[in-house]
């Protein structure tokens, strides 16, 4: 078609169709060719070559070996154009497992045969601080466009297809009805962690970026948002991403509604680019884990789930599970709503006498295995018009008899089967990691995060769009002439010109050093006679060192005989600058801001995306700490939000604040600057710096 972007490309918004290799024969190959075939045990190559056959590949598989024809029962050619020849075409697949000198030109005779991708198992590359090899790595792949995972890689799984390209063992489970999950790692050991964790039961794939010399968390992120069967991602961070890219594919995953679980080290020693970082996975509905069980558990009740307003019903079956649900959720933030009158009167008569109805609900042993009772049960709750989703806590030890186990069975059919007549999502979880019925959420802590996740609203696509196309604006700016700080009346008069309120306010400029300081003195005087005494007077200068927060004299200056030696301290200190100093200097004259709460807002770009840091100001940052950060452009509604969660803030005028700090994201993204703080009285700013 016409004027349409190319296979893999992402489009975000204003801007130009960022292009993302196209992932979709690797992750689904039907041909697969090992460069570097041995039978020598421990060996990746070796391995990969028993992973597909244990894990039942049905595609072809041929080897690039020096000398042998054949290895490990596949056939061998001495080069990787002959081994393609073996396939008949050219492979989907290319898992490279030979020393990092050798890669480049393998990659540039993948790309050049027209195969779908690669696969690089060896380090040697930026990994250990050789950069100049990983970009011929790269170089030799941009040829052909060819996608590479790697180098540095433990490998792709595609368990939906059946194709570990993996150089450890892989065991892919026999039958998963639902592989619903993909994990995408920097970190190999979540791989590992998360295909030994119950088999790998409902993975789709794994993808462990290594390097991520190509292909990356952008690039690995968009190609699953068009992925058929995939409903979440495990996503494993140890880099901050480009987040131009990012907040892209993190706009296809919202539009797919793919749901995202997020477990990202560093947060110990986090900066101010991590925590932009986390706003935006925030904005994209990301559920943040604390460790590898938790992510990939959180992951799979993302997947399960259902959006919905309506609260959760917890049901079990004993006392004290029921107990630890309670808290678990008080926990969690998660509420459980209370049932309707008509909901407990229909529950009293399917329950044992025993029983009492409730939220969460013990339906005691009397109907344990009875599965007619358990549906009644069930879809009597599930129809409460409080209630929308099921969450069924079940254990089932390991190794019962089938006898037994089929009473596990029979309990949890029931309960699927009236979650069915009342159209309500549900998620079995087990309480005890090694205990999970199949299919089932390990870990209540993990269903009840994914849960409150889900009752929020969707993430916005086209939100998540606007802020990429923000930060891909970002780097277009060209560098300013002359790059620093402003000086503080330059500063508000951009404010100013940006409908962002400032104080009323005069500018005198400073003058020579052989200037009469009582003229000086005298023109001060009248400007603040016309403001309306009390006023502050202070120097503004580019390379003042005052704070946006740094306090004028107390109760400010009352008359003009104060305002004057004011000016004449100001001059005094003034006396040492030099002419280029003195040319963007001035007195600043200004009036008092009224009591109140004071807010900061910095408008920067010290994240991967341009964002709005909002804190407590004056007297008040001394006592209460924290801060927000909303992405930018930020809404009005979303910056209100954010100074709405900061303690204190009860009394400010937040919406006035939040008009204020929206305008001030805005001036960043629009007016060439690379930072812009302010300290905010309602919609009035008080203090500001900026930064070209």
């Amino acid at each position: 078609m016409d004027g349409a972007p190319p296979p893999g490309a992402v489009r975000a918004g204003p801007g130009p169709a960022v292009a993302e290799p196209d992932l979709g024969r690797l992750f689904a190959p039907r041909s697969v060719v090992v460069v570097g075939a041995t039978d020598r045990p421990g060996s990746y190559a070796a391995q990969t070559l028993l992973n597909l056959r244990r894990a039942g590949f049905a595609g072809q598989v041929a080897g690039v070996h020096p000398r042998l024809g054949e290895v490990l029962g596949v056939p061998c050619r001495p080069d990787l154009a002959g081994a393609v020849d073996v396939l008949g075409g050219p492979a989907d697949a290319v898992v490279v497992a030979t020393t990092a000198a050798t890669v480049p030109d393998y990659l540039a005779e993948a790309g050049r045969l027209g195969c779908g991708g690669a696969v690089v198992f060896a380090g040697g590359f930026a990994d250990t601080g050789d950069d100049a090899a990983q970009r011929r790595l790269v170089t030799a792949a941009g040829r052909h466009r060819l996608p590479v995972l790697g180098p540095n890689t433990n490998g792709l799984v595609s368990a939906h297809g059946r194709a570990p390209l993996w150089g450890d063992p892989v065991v892919l489970p026999g039958d998963d009805p639902d592989p619903a999950v993909a994990l995408v790692t920097e970190s190999g050991s979540a791989g590992l962690l998360a295909l030994g964790h119950r088999q790998a039961q409902g993975l789709h794939s794994v993808v462990s970026l290594g390097n991520a010399a190509v292909v990356d968390v952008p690039a690995a992120l968009a190609n699953l948002a068009a992925a058929q069967r995939v409903r979440a991602v495990a996503l494993y961070l140890e880099r901050i991403p480009d987040g131009a890219r990012l907040a892209s594919a993190l706009a296809l995953c919202a539009r797919a509604d793919l749901r995202i679980a997020v477990l990202r080290t560093g947060r110990h020693i986090d900066t101010g680019r991590g925590r932009v970082l986390d706003a935006l996975l925030a904005e994209a509905g990301a559920v943040a884990c604390p460790d590898v069980h938790r992510l990939i558990e959180t992951a799979r009740a993302l997947a399960g789930g259902r959006r919905t307003r309506r609260g959760p019903v917890v049901i079990t079956s004993t006392a004290g599970d029921a107990a630890l649900a309670a808290d678990l959720a008080a926990d969690a933030g998660v509420e459980l709503p209370g049932l309707s009158p008509g909901t407990r009167a229909e529950l009293a008569s399917h329950l044992p006498r025993t029983a009492v109805p409730g939220n969460p609900l013990n339906h005691t042993t009397g109907v344990w295995a009875d599965a007619g009772a358990m549906a009644r049960i069930t879809a009597a709750v599930a129809a409460d018009p409080a209630v929308g989703s099921v969450l069924y806590v079940q254990d089932e030890p390991p190794g019962l008899h089938p006898d037994d186990s089929a009473e596990w069975l029979a309990t949890r059919e029931g309960v699927l089967l009236g979650a069915a007549r009342a159209d309500a999502g549900v998620l079995v979880v087990a309480g005890m990691p090694g205990q999970e019925p199949a299919g089932a959420v390990s870990g209540l802590p993990a269903a009840l995060a994914a849960v409150a996740a889900l009752r929020e609203a969707a993430p916005d696509a086209t939100r998540l769009a606007r802020i990429a196309a923000g930060a891909r604006r970002h780097h277009a700016v060209p560098t300013p002439f002359r790059p620093g700080p402003l000086a503080e009346h330059d500063a508000k008069a951009a404010l100013d010109a940006a409908g962002i309120g400032v104080l009323r306010h005069a500018v005198v400029p400073l003058p020579d050093g052989d200037a009469d300081g009582e003229a000086v003195a005298t023109a001060v005087a009248l400007a603040a006679a016309q403001i309306g005494f009390p006023v502050t007077v202070r120097l503004s200068s580019p390379g003042s060192a005052a704070t946006p927060d740094a306090p004028g004299p107390a109760g400010g200056l009352t008359s003009a005989d104060r305002v004057g030696r004011r000016v004449g301290e100001l001059l005094a200190g003034a006396a040492g600058m030099d002419d280029l100093e003195r040319c963007g200097s001035a007195l600043l004259i200004e009036a008092l801001a009224r009591p109140g709460v004071a807010l900061t807002m910095t408008a920067h770009r010290q994240g991967p995306v341009p964002a709005l840091t909002v804190g407590l100001g004056g007297a008040w940052a001394q006592v209460l700490t924290g801060t927000r950060t909303v992405p930018l452009p930020a809404p009005p509604e979303l910056v209100t939000r954010a100074a709405a969660a900061l303690p204190g803030t009860a009394t400010a005028d937040l919406e006035a604040a939040g008009r204020a700090g929206s305008r001030l994201g805005n001036l960043l993204l629009e007016g060439g600057f690379t930072e812009l703080r302010m300290t905010v009285n309602g919609g009035t700013a008080v203090r500001a710096q900026a930064r070209r």
